[in-house]
């Protein structure tokens, strides 16, 4: 693996930040082509979302890493804040980027499901760079593997699934499913719970193929991807509610 890329003196360049990060400007050029497109939100508003969202993100994944692998920061509790190294879990920063936007937009009087819906196709692409700067940096491998495909990662005796790479792919599937629901514009609040369903099912199962943390009967978080899943099929089910409802009346009138 690659988890360097260059170096210089002093100066690292690692594989892990450099993909997030080329994620991150990748979308924000996207997003800002897609709001003068659209007339929503206003690029400024896209300046403020992504900031805002990837701050937090990445301030909840660190922490949620951090609170299941402790030990790991008892001795040095500094570096906590080496990202850039790896140590992030997906869920916590996803919880943190929805807190955040739904201030976000309470405070600016904007439609939070509306702008979700435009944002998460996004989020799924930056995941997908984020997870090749997992396999370059090699973490997060999956499990033992005789697969013509299976890798072996510095530090282990035996193959493994690219595990990062299977959810790099699923994710890239996600935005491409997610952007054309959006250009269909099937009614606000459908990307948002399309995402929760598409996300939480695909990390179910490739959960399956990763080095878990084991739990009843599943793993934690397999539990987390049914959570998620089943928040997006009440959303899907409310809003189809207020829409029908909403056709109702406009008959009557």
């Amino acid at each position: 693996m690659h988890p360097i890329l260059f170096e210089w003196g002093q100066f690292h360049l690692y594989s892990y930040g450099f993909s997030i990060a080329l994620g991150v400007l990748s979308v924000f050029y996207l997003m800002q082509k897609a709001a003068l497109k659209d007339g929503f939100p206003t690029t400024d508003q896209v300046y403020d979302a992504v900031f805002i969202s990837v701050l937090t993100g990445f301030v909840g994944a660190r922490l949620f890493y951090a609170v299941q692998h402790a030990s790991e920061f008892s001795g040095n509790i500094l570096s906590i804040f080496a990202i850039w190294q790896g140590g992030l879990i997906f869920y916590g920063g996803l919880a943190a980027g929805f807190l955040s936007l739904w201030c976000y937009s309470r405070w600016h009087g904007l439609s939070f499901l509306r702008l979700m819906d435009f944002i998460l196709p996004y989020g799924a692409l930056v995941h997908a760079f984020g997870r090749v700067g997992c396999f370059l940096n090699g973490c997060c491998y999956g499990k033992s593997s005789h697969l013509p495909w299976a890798v072996l990662f510095p530090g282990l005796s035996h193959a493994v699934h690219p595990s990062q790479l299977y959810e790099a792919v699923y994710n890239l599937m996600v935005f491409l499913i997610l952007k054309e629901i959006y250009r269909r514009k099937p009614g606000k609040g459908n990307v948002t719970a399309f995402y929760l369903i598409l996300y939480g099912l695909g990390r179910f199962i490739i959960e399956n193929y990763r080095v878990g943390n084991p739990g009843w009967l599943i793993t934690w978080n397999q539990w987390i991807s049914l959570s998620i899943i089943s928040a997006g099929v009440i959303l899907y089910k409310i809003l189809e509610i207020e829409r029908n409802s909403n056709g109702v009346k406009e008959k009557r009138l």
